[in-house]
């Protein structure tokens, strides 16, 4: 690409601001307006933006979220093509990817409880018996969601903390219009989401600034097709039993400013936490050693990841 020079610049800016204008792209990558649109049309003629999120924290609308790792029993194309094709389709499930290395796929499912998790998971499983297993499942916690550190190291970190103990919002009929325009299309512009919904473009302005500062609303990300350019993603399933109070909290602080750590999740389970990383996989593989020289990690487990199929944070279920 001639503008190389210019995509991790890109990739930084509309991961992390998903809805950001071309005028201020531009601005911020030192480029004209013409050539920042130019580049995000690029971006997604070549397929590299897959999609945009907002990220909606599931606690706030008293969801919870349960990660299931599966294998398959039956290994042909047309079986995998169809269980794919089902995860991605279930509502419930908000986040799936095709795993390289550790197990065969990873989802991520939004659900009210445990007993309707076991449901939709029962179903999805009677529907493909003998042709796919539930390999693990873990309860999650908490997330904590960076920004992608490694592509522009100059910036300032940050956090987005979702689910765990968090006190349920009361969202009105309004607010629920707005949520669901932008869960639905994160990068619409005010002007779309009121053609959309017919409320007043002010009101608009004012529901959405609302859910931020409530943190019902994280941020805006886009979700792209990180092999193309180059960027490879890997999970670290670590057992934190033998972490003292001193040492958990000095992990916080690494994952929070460690440029290759995208995220820290906490779940039920032997591997209680998991580690994702992205980059080379020289400097992934760096990631691991670190962690296991500074901290009492005894046992581990690295899941390289493939294709990722969809990342949502709530179903579209608890916003109608």
């Amino acid at each position: 690409m001639k503008w190389k020079g210019k995509l991790k610049g890109v990739l930084y800016e509309l991961s992390s601001h998903a809805r950001i204008p071309t005028k201020e792209l531009g601005k911020r990558l030192k480029i004209s307006q013409q050539s920042a649109s130019y580049l995000m049309r690029n971006l997604q003629q070549k397929g590299i933006i897959q999609d945009h999120s907002t990220i909606i924290d599931p606690a706030k609308l008293g969801y919870i979220t349960v990660l299931v790792y599966f294998n398959y029993i039956d290994l042909t194309p047309k079986t995998i093509e169809d269980t794919i094709t089902s995860l991605k389709q279930t509502d419930a499930v908000v986040s799936l990817a095709e795993l390289a290395q550790g197990y065969d796929l990873m989802a991520l499912f939004c659900v009210p409880n445990l007993s309707s998790f076991n449901k939709i998971k029962r179903d999805f499983l009677q529907n493909y018996h003998g042709k796919i297993s539930v390999a693990e499942t873990h309860p999650v916690i908490v997330r904590h969601l960076y920004p992608r550190k490694y592509l522009a190291t100059k910036k300032p970190s940050q956090e987005y903390v979702i689910s765990g103990d968090r006190e349920v919002v009361a969202i009105s009929a309004m607010e629920k219009q707005v949520l669901f325009s932008l869960w639905e299309h994160p990068v619409h512009s005010i002007i779309d989401i009121h053609l959309q919904t017919k409320l007043n473009p002010k009101t608009i302005v004012k529901i959405k600034k609302r859910l931020e500062e409530q943190k019902v609303i994280r941020g805006y990300t886009t979700l792209f097709d990180f092999p193309q350019v180059g960027i490879g993603r890997q999970l670290i399933q670590l057992n934190s039993e033998h972490l003292s109070v001193e040492e958990d909290r000095k992990l916080l602080h690494v994952a929070f400013t460690h440029p290759q750590i995208i995220s820290m999740t906490r779940v039920i389970g032997n591997f209680d936490l998991l580690v994702e990383t992205e980059g080379s996989e020289q400097e992934r593989s760096a990631v691991l050693k670190g962690l296991r020289r500074e901290f009492s990690f005894h046992k581990y487990k690295v899941i390289d990841v493939g294709r990722m199929v969809k990342d949502k944070f709530v179903p579209r279920s608890a916003l109608q």
